[in-house]
């Protein structure tokens, strides 16, 4: 049996329509229908696979398993060859000059080194991951598109039916099919697995799981020596527990400085020093000590984004400053610095090569000093990783929205933005709501500053671009959506009615026809629920999560603004 035929029979079994599974699997109708008709296949194990699984298994009333669809799917999906790296290449040059889209564009674009763009556009040299390229050039010709709304120019070069070319997400799709770049299982993207975690947080419940106010100093014991040397990983590991456990029965107040490019995966293998070294960080957070991290950027960006996400729970406390170096570590020594007010620890070892590392605790005065003088050097020499907002950086958080780089924008929302609503439309939505008065000015202000701005960058010729959630009256019942009420640092929500959030897409199509520079794009699938991010070229991202707490996140570092660029939901144009 073919993929299509197993999914129309689970579609008969279950008597469900193409609509209904797309809503149920978080994939647009346009892939769906791909899907069923035959003309399209996901890959095997990817996302979008067990995306349909998942859907199905949950529009079967509990009588079929997601994890036994994922396998009968998996078997009938045929193994796609990659493609002629010729014909590719020759897409791909036919396709930037289309699009009048030069190489230091792409590269700029793609984070590439302009001259290894000109290489691989050449025949001279080759990506390391062909596919990956591919749906990463896709990703940035879209983008470009989606602000010029020339997508018909490339319609007859790639195949785009009239019918598809208001879906950004099909037109990179299209691009990527005819690039020819093969079929290779692809791991989730890293940005909506971070954005999902983000967004499922909830501080209050992270707390009370850990009974964070029931957390208790460690009691003294015996004294650690004023210097010791550890050898080897499992030392290590000790060498790491013991420098926490000096900072914490010390008097010190002083921040804590850590830095580490050594890779974590033997530690981490362990079942138990994890659990012991995040109940540390807790203490260390729950003593009120603040920390300053310089994370190691310089690994791959997955695994770079998958572990930042551990440290979601330490952001949200704002008790956590994330730095990066600016120019890439070296490749065969890896290093540890870790200062606090009582300790300090050091080590290093050769780069694949940790059993044969050793590692230098001191609790002395003059050593601490001189160590901490190091960690300080380092910090100088770091930029912020990320800039992390909560209600006490409200004013500093003000003060960077009014010196925002005059880019493009493009804002992909989950919640209502303030600073499109008509003035008719809030008032009538705040006269039903209980907030105090204070806060309804609040939120008006809030609306006037932003929609000020707004109409500041199309003013000066920048489009700005805005993705809402396209709610069918189904999904509105089980989801709703809200006011985005973050940058107010409000706890409260305002909970859309149905009407209002009609009246709400009629405020933003009246926008658009006033405002050529505005537009307004539709995202089928609701990822998320409380998340809203902006991107402002290629020069930042502000991440805003609504509530629990309601927090922000200004992100200026290439490879992270880049792959926000790269990650665009399945969005049809309004």
């Amino acid at each position: 049996m073919h993929f299509q035929e197993q999914l129309n029979a689970y579609l008969a079994e279950i008597r469900a329509s193409q609509k209904s599974l797309a809503a149920a699997s978080g994939l647009s109708p346009a892939t769906v229908s791909r899907y069923v008709s035959g003309v399209r296949e996901p890959e095997r194990d990817s996302l979008k696979i067990r995306q349909l699984a998942e859907g199905i298994a949950s529009l079967s009333g509990g009588t079929l398993s997601a994890e036994t669809v994922l396998g009968k799917l998996n078997e009938t999906v045929r193994k796609g060859p990659v493609s002629d790296y010729d014909c590719f290449l020759s897409n791909l040059n036919a396709l930037l000059a289309k699009t009048g889209m030069r190489g230091s564009e792409l590269a700029r674009a793609l984070n590439y080194d302009a001259s290894h763009i000109s290489k691989i556009l050449s025949g001279a040299r080759r990506p390391g991951n062909v596919r990956q390229f591919a749906e990463d050039t896709a990703a940035a010709i879209t983008l470009k598109l989606a602000g010029s709304r020339e997508s018909g120019s490339i319609a007859d070069l790639i195949g785009l039916e009239e019918a598809e070319s208001g879906s950004l997400a099909v037109l990179r799709e299209r691009i990527i099919d005819w690039l020819g770049a093969g079929s290779t299982p692809k791991k989730e993207e890293p940005v909506p697995h971070f954005l999902k975690k983000l967004d499922n947080f909830d501080l209050n419940e992270y707390l009370t799981a850990i009974r964070f106010n029931e957390i208790r100093l460690p009691a003294a014991g015996e004294p650690l020596p004023l210097t010791r040397s550890y050898y080897g990983i499992r030392e290590m590991m000790e060498a790491e527990l013991d420098f926490m456990r000096a900072t914490l029965l010390s008097d010190s107040a002083e921040d804590l400085i850590l830095y580490s490019d050594m890779p974590l995966a033997e530690m981490a293998a362990d079942p138990e020093f994890p659990k012991q070294w995040l109940l540390g960080l807790a203490m260390l957070l729950r003593k009120g000590l603040r920390l300053h991290i310089i994370h190691d950027v310089n690994r791959p960006f997955d695994e770079m984004m998958f572990g930042l996400e551990s440290y979601i729970p330490l952001y949200m406390t704002g008790q956590i400053v994330p730095y990066c170096l600016q120019v890439p570590q070296g490749s065969v020594f890896m290093h540890l610095l870790k200062v606090s007010g009582a300790a300090a620890l050091e080590g290093s070892a050769i780069a694949g090569r940790q059993e044969g590392g050793r590692y230098f605790l001191c609790r002395g005065k003059a050593e601490v000093k001189h160590y901490m003088r190091r960690a300080k050097d380092l910090i100088r020499k770091a930029r912020p990783l990320m800039r992390i907002y909560r209600r006490e950086q409200k004013e500093e958080f003000y003060e960077m929205l009014g010196n925002l780089p005059g880019e493009e924008v493009l804002t992909i929302a989950s919640c209502l933005p303030l600073s499109a609503i008509s003035g008719g439309l809030l008032e009538r939505i705040l006269a039903r709501t209980e907030l105090p008065d204070a806060d309804k000015d609040a939120v008006r202000a809030f609306r006037k500053t932003g929609r000020e701005r707004m109409f500041s960058f199309l003013e000066r010729g920048l489009p700005v671009t805005v993705a809402l959630p396209e709610l069918s009256a189904e999904t509105f019942a089980e989801a709703g959506v809200r006011l985005a009420l973050s940058g107010l640092f409000l706890e409260s929500e305002i909970l859309c009615t149905r009407e209002e959030y009609l009246a709400y897409l009629e405020d933003v199509r009246v926008l658009a026809a006033e405002h050529p520079g505005f537009s307004v794009i539709m995202n089928p699938s609701q990822i998320f629920r409380g998340i809203n991010y902006t991107i402002f070229g290629e020069k930042m991202v502000i991440v805003s999560k609504e509530k629990c707490p309601a927090i922000h996140f200004e992100i200026c570092h290439g490879r992270m603004v880049q792959a926000f660029r790269n990650f665009i939901p399945p969005i049809t144009e309004m």
